[in-house]
Order: C-alpha cells, then structure tokens, then sequence
C-alpha cells in the first residue's frame, strides 16, 4: 500500500491478483464490513478498516448494500476465517470472485493516523513501490471523477404494489437499506437514473435524492432538482450527497473535508428536539453553514465533535437533509424516525 506522498505499507495480498488506485480513506466501524464494502458511495476509494479483525463472519448476499463490492480495494489487519452460519464465503473467496484486491498485515493504526494528520490521499495497492506510484501518477484525481454515473442504474427499478403511494429515487448510489426502509413504510419505490432525475419529480408522490459517490461540486446537472422541488413543494428527502446537491441548489457552498467521517458511532446533536443520536456516517465533503443563511433552510443537526452540518430543514416547504445515514445499516437504530418524518410528510403534503 503506498499513498501519494511516497509512504510504504507492506503486508500480505488477498482477493484477486489485481492493482488497485483510488482515493484512500478509513472506517471506525468495528461491525458492518460487508455492507460497507458494497456501499455505491465508497466508489473509487481504497478503503482501510481500523478494526484488527476483519472477516469474522464472512458475507452473504442479505447483508449487501448492492449487488457488487464497490470498494477499489481493502487495507485490513488481520484476515479471519469466517465462522457464522450465514456465511456463504469468506472474504478471500468474495474478492477473488469479485476480481477485487486486498492486503493485511498492514500497520493500519499509523496508516490511520497519517491519513488524519495530513488528508486523504490517492494511493495505489500493487506489488512494486514504483509501479504503485507510477499507478497514482498517471489516475485521475478521485475529486475530478463523477462517479455516480458509475452507480446510477441505466434505466428506472420499480419495487412494491402500484396502489401504493410513489417514492421517487434519483439514484446516484443508493445503498439498498433505504428502498427497504421506504417500502417497509407502505410505499412503492422507483430508482431513476440520475439523468432522469425530472421523472421522479413528475411522476411519484415523493422525492429522495440518494447518497452516493464522489465530488458533489461536479453535479451541477442536478442543480435544477432543487429549484423545481421548491416551485412544486415536493416533500423531498436528501441523504448525504443527497443532502449536499440540495444545499448546492439552494446556492450553498460544499468543501472537501481533511479525513471525513466514515463510522457507525457518529453522533448528531439534533438542534430542534435537543436530542443526541449515535449514528451512520460516509462522507468526505460538508456543507459550509454560513452559506445557508437566507436561503429559507436552517440547520437542524450538527455533528458536535467538530459542528459540521448534518441536516437541513426549510422554514415552510417539506424538505428534510441528513448528511449522515438514517437507514442505520451498519449502525444503530437511533435516526430511523427520519423516514416516518419523511413518510409523514409525504402523506400530508403529496398528491
């Protein structure tokens, strides 16, 4: 595993025989790793697990938060032998199959530390130094890539009975937990390409623009999005790209955070209810609070550790943001009333 600023971390290869570039990050999440590994956000990255013990239980398809790992590649301590009764395989046999490289028996704790003291980074996994930098040199940097167009289905999904009332999903990534979520709360979901954004507008009840991977500064096609779901008062649900393609719409400035955050133990204090939630995180962006001032949407949740802004809320219209993950999967269940809130709002205020 070498990063761009030359650093080395050597260790064992597992999965397939495959190099790896991308744009390097970790997770805090000591649970959870096959639905982080097949997380559409995670697109592009390299990901790096700081727990010790990563493979207990293997993976099965009812933990996949998509039908493929999303994931460049997985930097990992130690490599475990499943031992669960749901495993159909361990992570070995997973990324080979999936042509996915991986390496443990890294030093992840200072691998960690140095990507939280300098940044993020791109690096590449391979198996020369100089060909690994040679790999970072010549890839594309992870912020000039729109990569929801990697994710985004190439035509509509259609889920659930057609009597029912219709969500909408503009689908740059979204994580199968929250079409569970919303069809768990009576409706009939439809995920549309991320082009084809002006169909869910116009033909469902309700709008949830999805996470996903990526710079959002480059979805400036997404930016009427917002102008019409105000103009319709469409009760609308952001969740985190989601979140900051509407605060882009609103005219509100996203800037690229030094490590991000990307854990299951987040908390969110919610401004309105007074409220502390231990959540999902998985974003590297945020959005910069000065710059919602007057544009008719408040902050409802902060992250507390460090303020940054993890929910909007308009003043009159049925518009709600979280940046973090309310589907909680991995995670705890605290948040998952944002999608009763969300269901609510749809009823009241849809066709």
């Amino acid at each position: 595993m070498v990063l761009q600023d030359g650093s080395v971390y050597r260790g064992y290869a597992f999965g397939a025989n495959n190099e790896a570039v991308g744009e390097v990050v970790f997770t805090t999440a000591n649970v959870g790793y096959p639905e982080s590994l097949t997380d559409p956000s995670y697109k592009g990255q390299i990901l790096v697990f700081t727990s010790p013990l990563i493979g207990n239980y293997g993976t099965s398809p009812d933990q996949w938060e998509s039908d493929a790992i999303q994931v460049s590649g997985a930097v990992i301590f130690d490599l475990t032998i499943p031992s669960h009764y749901t495993s159909v395989m361990g992570l070995d046999e997973w990324f080979r199959r999936e042509s996915i490289p991986g390496i443990y028996r890294v030093d992840t704790r200072a691998l960690t530390v140095k990507l939280r003291e300098v940044g993020v980074m791109m690096g590449a996994i391979a198996d020369d130094v100089d060909r690994a930098l040679k790999l970072i040199r010549d890839a594309p940097r992870y912020d000039d890539i729109d990569f929801t167009r990697l994710v985004s289905p190439s035509a509509p999904i259609y889920y659930g009975d057609d009597d029912k009332p219709c969500i909408g999903i503009i689908d740059c990534g979204v994580k199968m937990s929250i079409v569970r979520n919303l069809l768990n709360r009576g409706f009939r979901v439809v995920r549309y390409p991320c082009h084809m954004w002006r169909n869910a507008l116009n033909d469902c009840d309700g709008v949830l623009l999805s996470n996903g991977p990526g710079n959002p500064n480059l979805l400036t096609y997404l930016s009427d999005v917002v102008t019409d779901v105000i103009r319709d008062r469409k009760p609308t649900l952001g969740i985190c790209l989601g979140h900051q393609v509407i605060a882009l719409g609103i005219g509100a400035r996203i800037y690229k955070m030094r490590y991000g955050h990307r854990a299951i133990n987040k908390p969110v204090l919610d401004l309105i209810r007074g409220r502390v939630y231990i959540t999902t995180h998985n974003h590297g962006y945020a959005v910069d609070p000065q710059s919602i001032k007057g544009t008719g949407f408040k902050v409802w949740a902060i992250q507390p550790d460090d303020n940054t802004v993890e929910g909007l809320i308009h003043e009159r219209l049925p518009i709600l943001t979280t940046q973090f993950h309310p589907e909680s999967k991995p995670g705890p269940l605290d948040a998952n009333w944002v999608f009763d809130e969300f269901a609510r709002m749809v009823i009241n205020h849809g066709r």
